[in-house]
């Protein structure tokens, strides 16, 4: 007998600032059935914004895919010249643990405090971290 927890995808919000930032913030798991989705708002952000900030603090999982979304993200701002920011402030372990082992958190602008992701995310052009 095999016992196996529903996985249920999570949510992904969207909110355009004052600023002309474009937060989008995942809630919950992501992966592949999530991805998709993410990528094709991250798009339409992209081409219709100051700036992309991705929130990931109440995001508990992510996976691969998601990072795949996330690297797209950064590299499409730097080619539109905008933007890019991820925040990862009282974020779940599981989530910055695959940050830390991938490398990302010191690679992307990941900020702990949501307001200087929004201050990078509406500065310009994307920075390293």
């Amino acid at each position: 007998m095999s016992i196996l927890a529903a996985v249920h995808p999570g949510e992904i919000g969207l909110e355009r600032k004052e600023s002309g930032v474009v937060v989008l913030t995942l809630t919950g798991e992501h992966d592949l059935t999530t991805a998709p989705v993410l990528r094709e708002q991250m798009e339409s952000a992209v081409t219709d914004s100051s700036g992309v900030l991705i929130d990931l603090s109440a995001a508990e999982f992510i996976d691969s895919s998601i990072i795949g979304v996330v690297l797209e993200a950064r590299r499409r701002t730097e080619e539109a010249g905008i933007g890019f920011a991820a925040a990862l402030h009282d974020g779940q372990p599981a989530v910055r643990r695959v940050l830390e082992v991938t490398g990302l958190d010191s690679n992307l602008p990941v900020h702990a405090d949501l307001d200087a992701a929004l201050v990078q995310a509406g500065a310009g052009q994307a920075g390293g971290g």
